[in-house]
């Protein structure tokens, strides 16, 4: 189910921000830091087959329409101000806690005292699991021109993987960042792509999340 207000909000940021910074510099994006969780994590699930992930669903959430593999589920995030980077949604192998993630079709949760969503709604990937984070940043990044080229929103971006890289955070080897081009006349973006995979079977879990790249639309 598509969130339209929360595009709108993104919309809107996008057209002042474009509006209002001509010539905008890059900044570092960090995730912002909230506390753990108090959910305890769910019971662990098998980790998908190649055959599982050969087999995918055309799906739509968030403002993202995609072709995703069967066994990766999509999640709500919580809520977070319009003023922070945060997340837009969540695809994962793994169930996620229910205090940092909720179905699409339920109603997010509130954001935390501080205006943000759980920094990571999950504690650690089971063995070949995948977490998949389409977030913003809120202010407008300048496209990378280095890194492996995708393709993603119907435009060619940039690849970049780091092992372990931050997703090592809840045990992944990998760690995939691609920035989404989103139609600015100038290379800009506040829109972005995380992937967080573990082995074994990375070769796998990275052909699956090229494929999902390839078939994603912003705005859908």
């Amino acid at each position: 189910m598509i969130r339209p207000l929360r595009f709108m909000v993104l919309a809107a940021s996008l057209c002042a921000l474009a509006a209002c910074s001509p010539s905008p510099t890059a900044a570092t994006v960090t995730r912002t830091s909230s506390p753990t969780p108090t959910a305890l994590p769910s019971a662990p699930q098998a980790s998908p087959t190649p055959e599982a992930t050969s087999v995918t669903v055309h799906d739509a959430a968030g403002g993202f329409a995609f072709e995703r593999p069967a066994s990766w589920v999509v999640w709500q995030p919580n809520e977070h101000s319009p003023m922070t980077s945060g997340p837009l949604l969540y695809l994962s192998t793994d169930p996620l806690l229910p205090a940092c993630a909720v179905a699409p079709s339920a109603s997010p949760n509130p954001p935390d005292a501080s205006g943000s969503a759980c920094a990571w709604p999950l504690r650690e990937l089971e063995p070949s699991g995948v977490l998949v984070t389409w977030w913003t940043s809120r202010i407008l990044q300048p496209l990378p021109s280095a890194g492996t080229v995708v393709e993603t929103n119907g435009e060619q971006a940039r690849w970049n993987a780091n092992s372990p890289g931050e997703c090592s955070a809840v045990g992944a080897d990998e760690t995939v960042t691609v920035w989404v081009p989103i139609g600015q006349p100038s290379p800009l973006s506040n829109v972005a792509f995380t992937a967080c995979l573990r082995g074994p079977g990375l070769a796998a879990s990275e052909a699956a999340v090229r494929a999902l790249l390839a078939s994603a639309r912003l705005g859908q």
